[in-house]
């Protein structure tokens, strides 16, 4: 009985423990890429407000694990992922992406400025957390997960923009 009493009390203890760093990581994270591109504004605009240009450069939409993907002016969806351009003014994009498995909504953005000849495009995605531990312990890993298909992407469009002004 002594050994259940003191496994429960050393459960109960390390959970705490754990919840008290779990505090120290921010609630809301944001993971952002940016990258310099020389084109016009107008055109950085067409190509990232029209979600049926995307298919063009964006990983996270030409995912091979995206399965009956539909692209319209404002709007993007497949069975895992529906992406929804939201009413913007100047130059930013933002949207709403919402995965289909969890219901889970992340908010993103582009903003873009500079002059004509030299634009800073950047992309984030804003990520709230709730309280859980080993969900905010997770989020430590969101960088490298979803860093390299949003730099590529980013990579993808300034080619893509630059060849063809």
């Amino acid at each position: 009985m002594r050994i259940v009493k003191l496994a429960i009390i050393s459960l109960v203890v390390l959970f705490l423990v754990t919840y008290l760093f779990s505090l120290i990581i921010p609630s809301k994270i944001r993971v952002s890429r940016a990258m310099n591109i020389a084109v016009s504004k107008d055109s950085l605009r067409a190509m990232v407000t029209d979600l049926r240009q995307w298919h063009l450069w964006n990983e996270l939409v030409e995912n091979p694990d995206l399965t009956h993907s539909e692209f319209s002016q404002n709007e993007f969806s497949s069975d895992q992922l529906k992406v929804t351009s939201l009413p913007s003014t100047g130059d930013t994009l933002k949207t709403a992406w919402r995965q289909q498995k969890n219901a889970q909504v992340l908010a993103s953005g582009f903003t873009w400025e500079g002059n004509d000849d030299q634009l800073v495009i950047q992309w984030y995605f804003d990520i709230k957390l709730h309280w859980y531990p080993w969900e905010k312990f997770g989020s430590i890993v969101f960088d490298k997960q979803m860093g390299p298909p949003m730099e590529k992407s980013l990579g993808n469009l300034k080619k893509l923009l630059e060849k063809n002004p």
